[in-house]
């Protein structure tokens, strides 16, 4: 029998922010590609408050990249030693929360969600917001000794809650007036192929995606036998961080992180880490609190 830990979610976590940390090194970074090609184009097509917020912190890092890059970096590989390691874990986690918020804003732009072309396909709602998530699902709690270290029930109920809005969500942006037009959703793949083979479907697919995401969300929410729907979450998921999302360009000279996909799965394993056990999955009960 394979269950997952708290403790394990809690490393797997720490290696992607630890990863984030070494794409923060790559020497592109340290140059104004990174403001130019990274950051900026962020603000594209983002309502006013936004955009502005997004320049302000580029003209605030742009004439001191290299020495804010390396504080960038050094931050990011501290959370994943940290949570590597299991030192200082709470002070660690912390420490997520408030850099996963401020990347989110001003390097993510809330994961592009308000631009109208923002979808679970290319990395919506934005990977460092998962993190924090993932972040609070494995929060050690006090009841968690050496023997039992697993997720509590209020942090899998979390997971699972964020999981369906998660989804709910990607339905809701997979019907954007940009990707409901004959070709709008060919472009949305950076796999060329499956680009080609949606073609002028691109508004029947999108409704496909949007009625399947909707019902992976509802059933996180709401249902009751949800194994179908979690398997169905991980392999969506894995195929959008493929087709999609391009494994994150890690890459390439200005890929920064590995992108969403890995996160929604991540989640999953969080909401349900004796999933690959021969047990049905169940329904989370409720708790008191």
């Amino acid at each position: 029998m394979v269950t997952f830990s708290r403790l394990g979610l809690q490393r797997i976590l720490g290696i992607i922010w630890f990863i984030d940390g070494i794409l923060q090194l790559k020497p592109q970074m340290f140059t104004q590609a990174f403001v130019s090609q990274v950051i900026l184009p962020v603000a594209q097509s983002q309502p006013g408050w936004i955009a502005h917020s997004v320049n302000w912190a580029a003209s605030i890092i742009s004439p001191h990249i290299a020495a804010y890059n390396a504080v960038f970096a050094g931050i990011q590989l501290l959370i994943g030693l940290g949570l590597i390691l299991n030192v200082k874990v709470k002070v660690t986690l912390l420490l997520s929360f408030v850099w996963a918020i401020i990347v989110w804003w001003f390097s993510e732009g809330f994961g592009q969600v308000l631009t109208g072309q923002a979808l679970l396909l290319t990395g919506a709602p934005g990977a460092v917001l998962l993190y924090g998530l993932a972040g609070w699902v494995v929060w050690p709690s006090e009841r968690n000794s050496q023997k039992s270290d697993s997720i509590s029930n209020k942090g899998r109920k979390f997971a699972s809650y964020s999981l369906g809005l998660i989804w709910i969500l990607g339905s809701i942006l997979q019907l954007q007036p940009a990707y409901l037009a004959a070709k709008g959703l060919s472009g949305a793949f950076s796999v060329d192929w499956i680009g080609n083979l949606v073609g002028t479907h691109g508004m029947e697919v999108s409704v496909i995606l949007a009625v399947v995401e909707l019902a992976i969300g509802l059933a996180f929410l709401f249902g009751k036998n949800v194994r179908p729907f979690i398997w169905a979450s991980l392999i969506l998921s894995l195929f959008f961080w493929w087709a999609g999302e391009s494994f994150g360009q890690m890459l390439s000279s200005l890929g920064t992180d590995p992108n969403s996909g890995p996160l929604i799965i991540l989640l999953t394993l969080c909401a349900y880490p004796n999933l690959l056990t021969l047990k049905p999955a169940k329904r989370i009960k409720e708790v008191s609190v």
